[in-house]
């Protein structure tokens, strides 16, 4: 299921030399609550981020759980569908960045790892929360309407968050 197209730079040609990377993100609930990442900002995103060579997009999600939240032994279930972002490439062969999101229902998890964040996530202070739907979706919202601290990825998980509210 296609949950949402994203162009983030205005006047990118979609058809000029692409770069193309594959991500993974996780649907974790417990109870009415979703495991999420919320940034110094006060918004939420979903664990997960780019597959790697070799990895499979389970290994990846699995990899991202326990590097972003702590969590080890998650099980990667059903696929939610997927979502695609266009932006101008830094690359200078490349004219668009493209990233294809796939959210998968996940389940289980085994906390007592500690975080391993890159760089940018720290600096965001990505931490993970127990949040429901509703409280994330407002929170994502309000940050949105504020635009203090809008990160590239909020209307992508606004829009995925949305979904699962309806």
């Amino acid at each position: 299921m296609h949950l949402g197209k994203f162009v983030h730079d205005s006047g990118l040609d979609l058809t000029a030399p692409t770069l193309e990377r594959v991500a993974v993100r996780g649907v974790l609930f417990r109870g009415d609550e979703l495991l999420l990442l919320e940034s110094r900002h006060g918004d939420y995103k979903f664990p997960g981020g780019g597959v790697e060579a070799g990895e499979t997009m389970s290994s990846a999600l699995q990899r991202e759980f326990g590097e972003e939240c702590g969590l080890h032994e998650v099980e990667v279930g059903l696929a939610l569908g997927l979502t695609v972002e266009y932006l101008r490439a830094i690359e200078p062969e490349y004219e668009v960045f493209k990233m294809t999101s796939h959210y998968f229902y996940c389940s289980g998890g085994v906390p007592g790892g500690s975080q391993e964040l890159e760089a940018y996530e720290s600096e965001l202070e990505l931490t993970p929360k127990w949040i429901t739907i509703a409280d994330a979706l407002a929170a994502n919202r309000a940050v949105a309407e504020s635009g203090v601290g809008v990160q590239r990825w909020l209307a992508r998980e606004t829009q995925v968050l949305a979904h699962l509210a309806s």
